[in-house]
């Protein structure tokens, strides 16, 4: 049987937080477009390096709550959060609780978490260590004890959800299932072991950061006017304020945060990491041709 949390809270808060993260870059973006010299000019940058990874990262967070279930067969229970999994034997589930029972401020102690998505972990004394894939507060919870792991779960129908747990016990187990446990962090725990990996992703991340630096420094120098840009027939074209150069090293850093994103997508699986080396590669060639754009550039003034 089939279990969806609550989902609609979750949805609403993390709607409007990745709203509110895409206005100010877009805010940023226009700013950096028109804006002069001026202490200004280093939020203007910073806002959207920041917003963005929040914002890949919010968005994430709504997929696992668009593919948040809980199943329960006379096999096992089994539990999918996004990248994360559980399967767990039916006959390893020791303990079956509510989350007051526990503490009735049962929640995450850290994490990018907020009300209708509650994901992350938190010690509890005596207990162990308690992982969440709920959507609701601690009186909505349920804490299922397997072995000497606790998890936290939002089952629409506590009671429903109990009876279902008896009656597949009662079946018995046709087949036993091993039990798995897998998260995304295996990710980046391979991909930093990865001496190939380490390096076209620092290069990549590098080339905007130096150009961003060198930029910083040379900026206050310019002009009041600076080309941005190359007709048809090669000449400068147009003329604007000096701040918008700025936009070269900020889009190269959207572009390394972009190609590191889907390149961590593509190296969960053995055969795809020539493509996750090749996405990270692309990322150093684009921050190569943003160098050398901004070199031609200034060398018109």
């Amino acid at each position: 049987m089939d279990f969806t949390p609550p989902r609609a809270l979750g949805f609403l808060l993390g709607g409007t937080f990745l709203a509110i993260l895409l206005v100010l870059i877009v805010v940023s973006v226009v700013q950096l477009t028109t804006a002069t010299i001026s202490a200004w000019l280093i939020l203007w940058v910073t806002l959207p390096l920041v917003s963005v990874p929040l914002a890949l990262l919010v968005t994430y967070r709504l997929y696992n709550l668009l593919t948040a279930r809980y199943r329960l067969d006379r096999d096992g229970f089994y539990l999918t959060w996004g990248l994360s999994t559980e399967q767990v034997s039916l006959a390893e589930i020791t303990l079956m609780r509510s989350a007051d029972e526990l503490d009735a401020n049962l929640l995450p102690a850290r994490g990018l978490w907020w009300p209708g998505y509650v994901f992350g972990s938190r010690e509890v004394e005596g207990e162990g260590l308690v992982e969440f894939f709920a959507t609701t507060g601690p009186r909505g919870m349920m804490v299922l004890s397997t072995g000497e792991r606790l998890l936290a779960i939002s089952p629409p129908d506590l009671e429903a959800f109990q009876q279902a747990f008896v009656d597949a016990t009662r079946l018995g187990s046709l087949e036993p299932i091993p039990t798995l446990s897998q998260r995304p962090d295996f990710v980046f725990s391979d991909l930093w072991n990865d001496r190939l990996a380490q390096v076209l992703v620092l290069m990549g991340l590098v080339l905007p950061l130096l150009l961003l630096g060198y930029l910083a420094l040379r900026v206050p120098t310019l002009p009041f006017r600076v080309p941005f840009g190359f007709d048809t027939t090669g000449s400068p074209n147009p003329l604007v304020p000096p701040g918008r150069l700025l936009l070269l090293p900020m889009i190269g850093g959207l572009c390394w945060i972009a190609d590191f994103a889907i390149g961590a997508w593509l190296y969960r699986r053995e055969r795809d990491r020539p493509l996750a080396y090749a996405v990270w590669l692309g990322a150093i060639v684009v921050g190569g041709l943003f160098w050398g754009a901004t070199l031609q550039l200034l060398a018109t003034i």
